[in-house]
């Protein structure tokens, strides 16, 4: 599981939309919850959309993760880690993801994520910031 959860922010970091896609199963949804001044907002795109945005944008992105938990159960899984989001080589946010995965005749895919957006000063992360 911890290698697809990988793989997954290899491909975001090469901005590689038909990588993104076959991590994920074609539908997944990917939630996300921020802090905004008017209110706690979440977010839902489907995998499609965000792997195209995210392969369109000129933006360099480098998403980190550090002390995975991971549940599996048959051919279910859970993974649920801490991570920091760099953009264009600074420090963004914190957060927590939750990867839903499935394993299916071809693998392992993400059915669903959900991650949360902490706005902070620096990384959490214990390696510190990227070299």
């Amino acid at each position: 599981m911890l290698q697809v959860v990988q793989e997954f922010f290899d491909a975001l970091q090469a901005k590689d939309a038909s990588r993104l896609r076959a991590i994920f199963q074609p539908g997944a949804q990917l939630t996300s919850g921020r802090p905004t001044p008017e209110g706690y907002a979440l977010r839902q795109l489907p995998v499609e959309t965000d792997a195209a945005r995210y392969a369109e944008s000129p933006d360099a992105y480098l998403e980190r993760m550090w002390a995975p938990t991971v549940q599996i159960e048959g051919r279910i899984a859970v993974v649920w880690t801490r991570y920091d989001f760099h953009l264009n080589g600074k420090f963004s946010h914190n957060g927590t993801d939750c990867f839903t995965l499935l394993k299916t005749d071809r693998g392992w895919k993400i059915v669903s994520a959900a991650y949360s957006v902490e706005p902070g000063p620096q990384t959490e992360n214990p390696a510190g910031p990227p070299h």
